[in-house]
């Protein structure tokens, strides 16, 4: 079996480090609402594996804040969660828009 953290562990978590969370019960999993983002695959389960701990931080950019908490759990140093398609530009060159003007 993986390492896991408790449900009340992973609230805590979100309580110092995600103020004015929300979390929801949705058919199979809990979806949990944190500054206008939804991370929908956190499981229903308690105790939860590490993984899930681990990806729900990086997702909402609380790893400083959650490596305090949860030092076994969260490093630190963990990479920044892509950014996803909402959150990209569009790439516009500066030819294209001048063409448009004229």
């Amino acid at each position: 079996m993986s390492a896991s953290t408790s449900l009340a562990d992973v609230e805590k978590v979100l309580n110092n480090c995600a103020p004015g969370y929300r979390i929801r019960l949705a058919n199979h999993s809990r979806v949990i609402h944190f500054a206008g983002k939804l991370y929908r695959n956190f499981p229903k389960h308690d105790p939860v594996e590490n993984g899930h701990v681990r990806k729900l931080v990086r997702f909402f950019g609380i790893a400083s804040c959650a490596a305090k908490l949860l030092p076994n759990v969260i490093k630190d140093d963990q990479p920044k969660a892509p950014p996803t398609k909402s959150q990209e530009k569009p790439k516009v060159k500066a030819e294209a828009k001048t063409a448009k003007k004229k």
